[in-house]
């Protein structure tokens, strides 16, 4: 599916952009689709909480910003099921990190126009931390995202240093401290995307967005994907982890024969 060059470009900088990875036809189906998912079963909110909305807002945005965040939309979605197995989707995960891939989650960030919210400096470790760092996030747009519409923003090679300290507790999303990881100190890059691509990044790598400033929607969703053999931190060892395996399979170093 990926060049080795997209592959080393992935591994050096820690992220991927694949134009076109789903065709319009895909897309606008999937599009179609997640417009009906949001008017049934989503609710707007403000984004994420906490003091960091102090240091990346005016004080006349903090609680005006607005999002759509929505887990699992093959729960309510066939169509969006499929997405889990898609083959051009799953084949660049494995180009990156196996042949044997297991699914983690499906979440939609959608940022409303005008006042779409901003998300600061932060690694999606802390989310969801497992005992390993094959673990790929990938963003499908399911509208143009230019630079005005708070497309992704990454700091290129910042995956390489690992998990970092974030900011956690009650009544905020973990971020990254503000006085020393924000764009006024750290440099990073924006990724404008088409309906239609796919961002990879590393669960590691440093990334953000700015509010959505434009008339239009921009509708994007995260897959995560792992090596099989990594687990959650802290579960219990003895404490089975499975979920679905969206493509090879997935061995038990412990298996006896039972049919011969």
């Amino acid at each position: 599916m990926l060049t080795q060059n997209q592959v080393e470009f992935y591994h050096e900088n820690g992220y991927l952009k694949v134009e076109q990875l789903f065709t319009p036809e895909e897309t606008k189906e999937l599009a179609s689709e997640m417009v009906q998912i949001i008017n049934n079963w989503g609710q707007e909110t403000i984004g994420w909480p906490g003091p960091w909305r102090k240091r990346y807002l005016k004080a006349e945005d903090q609680q005006t910003t607005k999002a759509v965040f929505m887990h699992n939309p093959h729960f309510y979605s066939a169509t969006w099921g499929r997405v889990i197995f898609h083959e051009r989707l799953t084949g660049a995960v494995q180009d990156l990190i196996g042949e044997t891939i297991q699914w983690h989650h499906t979440v939609l960030h959608a940022k409303p126009p005008e006042k779409g919210t901003p998300f600061p400096m932060h690694q999606d470790y802390p989310f969801y931390p497992h005992d390993g760092l094959d673990f790929v996030d990938c963003l499908v747009h399911l509208d143009d995202a230019p630079f005005e519409s708070g497309a992704l923003r990454v700091v290129p090679g910042s995956h390489k240093e690992g998990p970092r300290e974030h900011i956690t507790g009650e009544g905020t999303a973990p971020h990254l401290p503000t006085d020393k990881y924000h764009p006024d100190f750290i440099d990073s890059i924006p990724i404008p995307s088409k309906a239609g691509d796919v961002i990879f990044f590393s669960y590691c790598l440093i990334h953000w967005s700015e509010v959505n400033r434009t008339d239009q929607w921009r509708k994007a969703v995260r897959f995560g994907f792992h090596k099989p053999e990594m687990r959650p931190v802290g579960r219990d060892a003895t404490e089975p982890y499975n979920s679905i395996v969206a493509g090879g399979f997935k061995a038990n170093p412990a298996a006896g024969e039972i049919l011969t």
